[in-house]
């Protein structure tokens, strides 16, 4: 007689036991979210956010190109000058009205999110609040893999490149940890991409390569490749 009631205090003992695992993750995640908010973003994870940043810039990109003949806002606009003033020409157009996907966590450009008033905007973007840089004088028409978006970098002329050494913090051209890059392409991917070991970035790695197995800098005359620099950002 006492065996079924054996079964039924291990039944008992298993559902609580999974009760009791529950409320631990249940307090974990409440703890997470009590922490401050460079904590939490440390803890949920910074690259993911950042990435989704640099996704929504190129989806703005695109939403301009859409009304200006498939180019960016740059096209024969000899009076932008960075890249600040590049991408404030998307509030302009009404696309965006708020400047934080502009940010980038663990970064020393960070925005407030005052961007002024229409037409102008003047308040966007304002030194130190970009983190991002921008490929000059491309179109839609670019090859797909074209890297449009990049997180700044130690120079604007090519190749770019970045500091991969240990003390490089959170300065400009700052590498993350791994020694990888946030890149965004002109398709629209979003992807981390490895450093070589003097900074610069491997144009012929996998998601450098369209579906004819070639990198997109190969589809470039030397002319082409010469022009290649990306808008600077502007700093305090």
């Amino acid at each position: 007689m006492s065996e079924p009631s054996n079964q039924r205090w291990g039944f008992s003992e298993g559902v609580i036991g999974i009760g009791v695992i529950i409320f631990v993750l249940g307090v974990f995640q409440l703890g997470v979210w009590l922490l401050t908010p460079k904590t939490r973003l440390a803890v949920v994870g910074e690259k993911p956010k950042a990435t989704n940043n640099c996704k929504q810039i190129i989806l703005c990109l695109k939403q301009y190109a859409k009304d200006a003949d498939g180019f960016y806002p740059d096209n024969q606009r000899s009076d932008l000058l960075s890249a600040n003033q590049v991408f404030r020409e998307l509030f302009k157009q009404d696309i965006i009205f708020d400047e934080r996907i502009f940010d980038c966590p663990n970064s020393v450009f960070a925005t407030d999110n005052d961007i002024g008033s229409s037409p102008k905007f003047e308040k966007a973007l304002m030194p130190g609040e970009c983190h991002w840089m921008l490929l000059k004088h491309q179109s839609e028409n670019a090859h797909g893999s074209t890297p449009l978006v990049i997180e700044n970098s130690l120079n604007t002329t090519w190749p770019p490149r970045w500091d991969v050494s240990p003390q490089a913090g959170t300065k400009r051209g700052r590498a993350w940890k791994e020694h990888v890059i946030i890149v965004g392409r002109m398709d629209g991917t979003v992807t981390l991409e490895k450093l070589l070991p003097d900074g610069t970035l491997d144009w012929y790695s996998p998601n450098n390569l369209g579906p004819d197995g070639k990198s997109w800098i190969d589809t470039l005359t030397p002319e082409q490749i010469a022009k290649l620099g990306y808008w600077d950002i502007e700093e305090k």
